[in-house]
């Protein structure tokens, strides 16, 4: 059994990356064993006991996949708002009436002795050490997207993920799809020929409601435990419950929110591990400590193995690529209005738009990849879900917990995603273009990278630098 996903390997890897490096930062210990002493749970032969960690929002949909899977036992719900939690239980007490309630994740792993794996659906900030906690007691995990705050944790939870054994997936539910998988084998199979450039692109911004914020927690809310690893601050309805993942301190901005889903096929595709540069160009953020109301992130990329260098490039808060770009591709002629949402692939052979569309050079009209002549003769080489979409990407987590099959978006790959995208949110922190050194983790020339590449933590909600020291590359 085991946590990383197995497609075709990538053709460049970074086993060699500093970890230890990381094991001075100040973190809280709760004295938790490290991962070489907890085998994982195995649940083979009999249903897979499951705790929900955020129960509203998101979670709605995660709970409402869990329910149709019937090798699923809920046997617990966890939100630190009741109101939510309430939302929770609403949903699922037809099917499990005893599940028990908790506010506080730490308590539910102290007391669930019984529990093989949990689903966590949380604020970015607390998805690394939710999730560290829960593979050190050999509990499988699936975490919502992105997977971790800072590059520092993507690496912690990848390293502690391959030692401790324990079955792993992202919650980028697209992965399911077998247009995803097919787009992945059709730019891999070098249809499009060498990739110079890619453009992805978000209408999500980084804005607060005008109305001001109230600053009174909902009735009975665990506001401490919300805050968790972050410094104390007064409740403020600008954080909970959505707004968050604006807010530099615990979500990841619009990169965080739609980044591991846009950049898939092009991460999966290209082996874009790790940029060498990032350059930005950044409106000004709506109040402090958000991030900006828009940007433009460009990733550097050097050669790779066979693949030429290339740059892949964001564009969020309702900004797009070059509008003569677009005409250029004949996309709105086509289809006439372009998504807010969507990516392009450009080689020297063709264009892939979306994860459906191809249109070779010479060619008028893009077609749909599974009938364009050009793809019929690239093999399958990733297995095919015979449920899509988010029912699948549960499915197969659950399968893989039970000893069957693998999962597509393992800590394994999808914490190397969640490391590259979350180098675009180091550069709008520090309002500049950065280069970046992968193997030492560190942003030559700028000492006020260190902090947001592993910041220190409260204590109490996490590991023990101690702990995470065990895990080698």
């Amino acid at each position: 059994m085991t946590s990383r996903s197995r497609p075709p390997a990538p053709r460049r890897t970074f086993l060699k990356q500093s970890f230890l490096g990381l094991a001075g930062v100040a973190l809280g210990s709760t004295g938790l064993a490290a991962p070489s002493s907890v085998a994982p749970r195995r649940s083979s032969g009999r249903r897979l006991n499951v705790a929900a960690i955020g129960t509203s929002g998101r979670a709605q949909n995660t709970l409402r996949d869990l329910l149709q899977i019937d090798a699923v036992n809920l046997i617990a719900l966890c939100d630190v708002d009741p109101v939510r939690l309430a939302r929770g239980v609403e949903l699922t007490s037809a099917q499990f009436p005893s599940a028990r309630r908790y506010a506080d994740y730490r308590t539910l792993f102290e007391k669930e002795r019984e529990l093989d794996a949990v689903v966590i659906t949380t604020p970015d900030h607390m998805h690394a050490p939710i999730s560290l906690l829960a593979m050190s007691r050999g509990l499988h995990v699936f975490c919502e997207k992105p997977l971790a705050r800072t590059v520092g944790e993507a690496r912690w939870m990848r390293n502690y993920a391959r030692q401790s054994g324990v079955v792993t997936q992202m919650g980028t539910q697209s992965s399911a799809a077998h247009s995803t998988r097919r787009a992945v084998e059709i730019v891999r199979a070098g249809v499009l020929g060498q990739v110079r450039e890619a453009h992805i692109w978000t209408d999500r911004s980084a804005r607060l409601p005008a109305q001001p914020a109230t600053s009174v927690p909902p009735a009975g809310m665990a506001w401490d435990t919300w805050l968790g690893v972050s410094e104390p601050r007064p409740y403020s309805s600008h954080l909970h419950p959505f707004r968050w993942r604006w807010w530099q301190d615990f979500g990841c901005g619009p990169l965080g929110d739609m980044g591991c889903h846009l950049t898939n096929v092009a991460y999966r595709a290209l082996d874009l591990a790790a940029p060498t540069a990032v350059d930005v160009s950044l409106s000004e953020p709506a109040a402090p400590g958000l991030f900006p109301t828009s940007a433009r992130i460009d990733y550097r990329f050097p050669a790779r193995g066979s693949l030429d260098p290339m740059t892949l490039s964001w564009y969020e808060g309702g900004r797009e690529p070059d509008p003569s770009l677009l005409d250029s591709l004949g996309l709105k002629r086509q289809f006439g209005s372009v998504p807010s949402n969507n990516k392009i692939i450009i080689g020297e052979k063709g264009v892939l738009y979306g994860e459906l569309y191809l249109k070779l050079n010479g060619e008028e009209r893009f077609n749909g990849i599974a009938k364009h002549p050009a793809c019929l003769a690239v093999p399958e080489s990733f297995p095919r879900n015979p449920d899509q979409g988010t029912l699948g990407h549960y499915r197969e987590w659950v399968d893989a917990c039970q000893g069957r099959g693998v999962t597509f978006a393992g800590f394994d790959v999808a914490a190397g995603q969640t490391e590259m995208v979350l180098l675009g949110t180091i550069a709008a922190k520090l309002g500049r273009n950065i280069t970046w050194d992968a193997v030492r983790m560190t942003v030559p020339g700028e000492p006020r990278a260190a902090s947001l590449i592993q910041p220190a933590y409260r204590p109490g909600f996490t590991l023990a630098a101690s702990e995470l020291s065990t895990v080698s590359t």
